[in-house]
């Protein structure tokens, strides 16, 4: 599968869609109005997340225009490419485990949040783990 995204197209589109998962993401948490230390973890964690996928989103155009002018094929390293996969399956991984802002139901909401902390937790760290392999995928490319 991660041949599919081998090419700069691709990896913009698989950028623009954990982009709005995390805007997603962002507003469960800002719904729950949880200030516990991983609400606080996890807010960071996806700000992190999103500041990075942002800068990778300017790095694929700015890659695409000097890969084009130089006549060379669009693709990224297959790490890059493995960690943006990874990232989208985290970010997935939280948004079935929080609670969606759209529930109707407040209570089941909140007991939602707290018998699955522990499962948060778990995601948030292989988030932050990601992310982190990403940023160093990423200065061995550039």
């Amino acid at each position: 599968m991660a041949e599919a995204f081998a090419t700069v197209a691709g990896v913009a589109s698989l950028i623009d869609v954990a982009l709005r998962a995390c805007n997603v993401l962002y507003d469960s948490i800002r719904y729950l109005k949880d200030e516990s230390e991983l609400s606080q973890r996890l807010r960071r964690s996806i700000q992190s997340v999103e500041s990075i996928l942002q800068s990778l989103d300017d790095f694929v155009a700015l890659h695409r225009q000097q890969q084009a002018s130089a006549g060379l094929p669009d693709s990224l390293p297959d790490a890059v490419n493995h960690e943006l996969i990874s990232i989208k399956a985290q970010l997935d991984a939280l948004s079935t485990l929080l609670p969606s802002s759209r529930s109707n139901n407040q209570i089941r909401r909140r007991a939602k949040w707290v018998l699955d902390r522990k499962r948060v937790a778990e995601v948030t760290q292989r988030l932050d783990s990601h992310q982190n392999t990403l940023i160093l995928a990423l200065q061995s490319f550039a």
